[in-house]
């Protein structure tokens, strides 16, 4: 093969995009010149073979790394074809089946052992004429046929096989007739011995669908962000007693479910920069974030109550703000936290009761990983002069309050006759410093980082400082990493939403040298991930909610859809032409959200007031410009009660906001979409965001509270009559007086400005 060519191949096998179709629907193709970036990203982990990276000119790259180019080609191509059985493999539980590689003149009748996850042991033999060829490879001298081996006829009568990830094991029948295939020649070093015994591997049987919502149900629910949520009780930060009061409240009215921002842990708590406060910027996305914690619900909380007491103060003070303060919020709590730690070293551990036991489970289960990450937070702490917490042991006791705090509110959740109770988020991604990368180094690209494309809105595209995982790697680590990650973020929810679901697909790379290098889309193995994220939705009863808005290519629409992962709409993208789709024309399988943390709330989209502010932070950068988008929001806006009005919904709209509001959630309500949100913030009339992308700086991101207690927003009768009119969209019945009872004698909005 030539050098070009092999370099062309190993593009191509390590995942490099060669082409995308933008957002205006043209085709962009990408230089391999462009693409090498890229591609060196991919093989700074590599050391066998080793790659030379310090001239990225294609002819210099192939000059310097000939040999290599060639041996890593063969490992990801040939070699693969020359393993009987691969690593790791899945197939759909109601068919059954593996995929061998075997050299042509290799015909052999197969003895076969599964042995499942929970132990059983099942024994069949297969005769190779049973075996279905799917595909061949030649590599000079030898051409080798990979074959589908379907077991369910083999099985014993009564037998089955359950979902899961099972152990393989395939030998063969004695022969003599075949010639040795086992060769030492130079280019083929690394030809398994096909005389072997056996040949192993994990086979993960999965369902053909995640968990799905009943065919009769059409829940509905209100989105939050927990930090935002205000209370005299709380420490200057929405926690988990807000989210517990939060669904005592809604439960009241028939909510279905409560939709979450990422609790991912942020990590470093302590460096208290803008960047470590987002949640789609966490440290590490399978430990919580303490500062979400409820100390008044700790179990130790009563032995530090002069602490509390002598603290009241502060509390008071950070709960005045409308923003939250994190480095004064973080330090109390802290103070609190190494309080709760010193009670429960001293009555707890070693006690040998309950609490001490739930804790050293919880401590085994996590293993490492939970080590690694309280290390790290442990030596950040003491590298910032925080020896207050220093100490890992204090930061698995916070992991194990937050754990036990938030399946707590699940559990409430359901209790309160929720039909889902929470849904969470994971975030598309982490920080290279955070401890997910540092616990699973040899699985991140830490060289560059994920965004998305230029388009209309950021023509120089976005980079997000999020660190890749390396898809090769995945494969190779048999995704143990993606397993843990999925299965620890599910365990506490009805639903989980996967931000950027595009990402099982394919994710947008920039190098992080040079700055101005090019970027590109490197693929992901999707098949597989969504194996493994239907079966661990089963296993956990999690339904799976994949954010697809944007650009989403078609084939991971139809994956998506065939899989059982619910689809997520945004209504002020949901259009037909010039006009918003019918209620009835919504996607049925899918979250229908009226807004979310990326958009404008109801109220400064309406008022427009989101258009000037961004006119004053530069993301619109001219009055004309500006002038023009006040224009296509009036056309816009008459869009939208052209739609309230084909919709049933008459009258004063455009000059009484809040009647204008009722009909917007009512009919929004009434969608075809299995699923249906609406912000907290929207109900009480916010205007303002808690994120404007495009801003670092420029303004407070993830830092805005809610302007009403719970308290207020419980009592408002403006916020009762809304939610009188969702629950009447979603049943399409009049609600029961039990819901409003007199409240529509007042006709002014509380929450409203």
């Amino acid at each position: 093969m030539g050098l070009e060519k092999g370099l062309e191949k190993l593009l191509y096998l390590q995942g490099v995009g060669a082409s995308y179709s933008d957002y205006l629907g043209r085709m962009v193709h990408h230089s391999q010149a462009e693409r090498l970036g890229i591609l060196a990203c991919l093989l700074a982990n590599c050391t066998q073979p080793e790659f030379n990276l310090d001239d990225l000119c294609p002819d210099a790259f192939v000059a310097a790394n000939g040999e290599a180019i060639a041996e890593r080609n063969f490992d990801l191509d040939a070699a693969p074809w020359q393993r009987p059985l691969s690593a790791f493999q899945f197939a759909c539980l109601t068919a059954p089946s593996f995929i061998l590689s075997l050299p042509s003149e290799m015909q052999r009748d197969l003895r076969v052992r599964i042995v499942t996850e929970g132990g059983t042991q099942l024994e069949m033999t297969i005769p190779f004429s049973a075996l279905e060829r799917v595909g061949d490879y030649y590599d000079e001298p030898h051409l080798y046929y990979r074959y589908r081996v379907s077991v369910a006829s083999y099985l014993a009568q009564g037998q089955s096989l359950p979902m899961g990830y099972h152990k393989l094991w395939v030998g063969f029948s004695k022969s003599t007739g075949e010639a040795n295939t086992n060769t030492n020649t130079n280019t083929q070093a690394k030809v398994i011995d096909w005389q072997a015994e056996g040949h192993q591997g994990i086979w993960l049987l999965a369902p053909p669908k995640a968990k799905q919502l009943r065919e009769t149900d059409k829940p509905w629910g209100v989105s939050i962000a927990l930090y935002s949520l205000r209370s005299d009780s709380q420490w200057g930060i929405g926690d988990f007693g807000d989210l517990g009061a939060l669904i005592a409240w809604l439960g009241g009215y028939g909510c279905d479910f409560i939709q979450l921002n990422p609790l991912h842990a942020l990590g470093d708590s302590f460096n208290l920069e803008e960047a470590y406060i987002s949640p789609y910027s966490p440290s590490d996305r399978r430990r919580l974030n303490p500062l979400y914690i409820h100390i008044e619900s700790v179990p130790e909380a009563n032995e530090i109550a002069p602490l509390l007491q002598t603290l009241a103060l502060d509390r008071e003070r950070l709960n005045r703000d409308n923003w939250l303060d994190y480095p004064k919020l973080t330090r109390l709590k802290y103070r609190l936290f190494v309080a709760l730690y010193q009670v429960f070293s001293r009555d707890v551990l070693g006690s040998g009761g309950a609490r001490e036991q739930a804790f050293m489970q919880f401590v085994a289960q996590e293993g490492e990983a939970l080590s690694s990450f309280c290390q790290l937070e442990a030596d950040k702490a003491s590298a910032q002069g925080e020896q207050m917490a220093a100490d890992p042991q204090l930061h698995r006791y916070l992991q194990f309050v937050a754990h036990e705090q938030l399946l707590d509110c699940q559990h409430q959740a359901l209790a309160a006759g929720m039909s889902i109770g929470l849904i969470g988020d994971m975030a598309v991604g982490v920080r290279g410093d955070g401890a997910e990368v540092h616990h699973n180094q040899g699985s991140y690209c830490q060289n560059a980082s994920i965004g998305a494309p230029p388009d209309d809105f950021a023509p120089k595209g976005q980079n997000w400082g999020l660190t890749p995982p390396d898809p090769i790697a995945m494969a190779q680590s048999g995704f143990s990493h993606f397993i843990a990650l999925i299965r620890s973020n599910m365990r506490y929810y009805g639903a989980l939403r996967l931000d950027h679901v595009m990402a099982l697909l394919r994710l947008w790379w920039w190098p992080s040298e040079p700055q101005e290098a090019p970027g590109a889309y490197v693929y992901y193995p999707i098949d597989t991930l969504l194996a493994i994220a239907r079966l661990e939705s089963m296993r956990s009863n999690c339904v799976v909610i994949g954010e697809d808005l944007g650009i989403v290519p078609d084939e991971v629409r139809a994956k998506l859809s065939d899989g059982g992962i619910y689809a997520n709409e945004l209504f002020y993208f949901c259009k037909q032409g010039e006009s918003f789709k019918s209620p009835q024309d919504h996607r049925a399988d899918s979250l229908m959200m009226l807004a979310n943390h990326d958009v404008p709330t109801l109220l400064a989209w309406w008022s427009q007031s989101d258009l000037h502010l961004k006119r004053q932070l530069g993301l619109i950068d001219s009055d004309a410009a500006l002038e023009q988008a006040l224009e296509r929001r009036d056309g816009e806006r008459q869009q939208l009660l052209a739609w309230l009005e084909d919709n049933g919904e008459a009258g004063s709209l455009e000059d009484d906001y809040l009647q204008l509001l009722s009909g917007w959630v009512a009919v929004a309500a009434r969608s075809n979409s299995r699923l249906f949100s609406v912000q907290l913030a929207d109900l009480c009339c916010e205007r303002h965001g808690v994120n404007i992308p495009g801003t670092w700086q420029e303004y407070a991101n993830w830092q805005r509270r809610q302007p009403y207690s719970l308290t207020s927003l419980r009592q408002s009768p403006s916020i009762k009559r809304l939610l009188r009119r969702i629950v009447e969209g979603r049943s399409s019945a009049e609600a029961s007086d039990q819901y409003c009872r007199a409240d529509d004698r007042h006709r002014q909005p509380v929450f409203c400005r």
